[in-house]
Parts: C-alpha cells; structure tokens; sequence
C-alpha cells in the first residue's frame, strides 16, 4: 500500500488524497529543507567521551547544552567537545535511500553518519561512516542506502578543542528520505515557491519581481519603489 507523490494517507478513512495548492509531496520520500526549528521526530542526544580517569564525572553535565542548532535553511553542529547525535527514526516498506548536503571543513570535528536498525545494530553499509572534508563554501552530498524494515540515522559530531581556536561547526540541509511508503501529511511549499494546483510533487519557484510566504498558492507582485 503505498500513495503516489502529490498525494498523502488521510488517515481517518486510510485512502490517498491529493495536497492541497500551497503544498506538495514527494509520495514515497520525505524531505527536510526548512530548520526554524527541529522538525518533529529529530532528537539530540549529548555525551561526554573521556579517555582521562577521574575528569569524566565533572565533565558528563557540562554536556547538556551541546546540541544540533537548527539556522533556517540548514542545522548547525556543536562545536564544543562533547559528542553530539542528531537521530531520526524512519521505517521502510521497501529498500530505499537517505540523501544529505552538507558543509565539513575543520578537521578539528569528526563528523560520522551511519545507520543503526531496532536492534541497535549498525548496518553494513557504514563501513564508510566518516563523511569527507568540502572546500570552504562548497556544499557536499552524501547519500547511503537503506533496507526496508526500520532504520536509525544518527549524524555524529565530536570536537576536538585545542588551545583557544574555535571549531567551525559542520552545516547539514536538504535531508531528503526514499522509500516511505507513505507520508500523512503535505509539506508546506517554502517562502518564494507556490504550488497552483492540487497533487504537486514540488513548488515552483515564483517569478522575477514576485514574492511569496510559507504555503503559497501564487506569489504577490513586489511594490515598486516610488
């Protein structure tokens, strides 16, 4: 059972229904591309790894401000040295795939993604679990398989402090996920996009001199200065 994109399961009566204008959906893939705040069922979860005998238990509170920050168009890292998980849980009805941009470039950060199933065992495919370096500016992509049944994704980041140099954080935006069989809801089309009509699998973007807010329909002509 499974909703084509442009569609989402109304749950109440368990059928596929056509988005609404101003929205949209990809039918077998879910996509995370606004960070105003942690969309719902993303969690952080803070350690403190020591290897220091003694220092560990003074150090495990001072963890539990370190978090994943999300900034609009992506999510930020810590940049402390405590390890941080960003964790999303998806179940699959058929084998499918996670796709992520990403900005890494201080190797003063490990910066691991791999993927655990229910019974917290990492899969195979994360033998390639550390994500590589990008050049400064430049947004990289990093996408895994993933078998259907449940996976654990975990986006981990650990600091490394030396002396007074601050870390640079590790930027991550665009989580798109495939192989769902289906979503309950419409995602909202974003700021400057609209839809016009039910079913849209995407927002276009609005014209030159237009601008639009969350969830459009059509986009509004600019006033033009006098």
């Amino acid at each position: 059972f499974s909703c084509a994109s442009g569609e989402y399961l109304e749950m109440k009566n368990q059928v596929c229904s056509k988005c609404a204008e101003g929205t949209y959906s990809l039918g077998s893939g879910i996509k995370f591309d606004e960070w105003d705040e942690l969309p719902a069922g993303f969690s952080n979860v803070a350690t403190f790894m020591d290897t220091a005998v003694g220092s560990a238990e003074n150090k495990a509170d001072s963890c539990n401000n370190s978090s994943w920050t999300p900034r609009g168009n992506y999510i930020e890292s810590n940049r402390d040295d405590c390890t941080v998980s960003l964790i999303y849980a998806v179940h699959l009805k058929k084998s499918g795939s996670v796709f992520f941009e990403y900005q890494y470039i201080d190797n003063n950060i490990f910066f691991e993604f791999f993927i655990q199933n229910d019974q917290c065992k990492e899969m195979e495919s994360t033998a390639d679990k550390w994500v590589k370096l990008t050049d400064n500016g430049e947004w990289g992509s990093h996408s895994v398989t993933l078998k259907s049944g449940s996976n654990i994704l975990y986006w981990r980041t650990t600091g490394i402090l030396m002396g007074s140099k601050v870390v640079k954080p590790v930027l991550v935006k665009n989580i798109t996920i495939e192989g769902v069989a289906y979503t309950s809801e419409c995602f909202a089309c974003k700021p400057g996009t609209f839809s016009d009509k039910p079913g849209s699998s995407g927002c276009q973007v609005c014209p030159r001199n237009t601008y639009s807010e969350k969830g459009a329909k059509k986009c509004t002509k600019c006033k033009e200065e006098m």
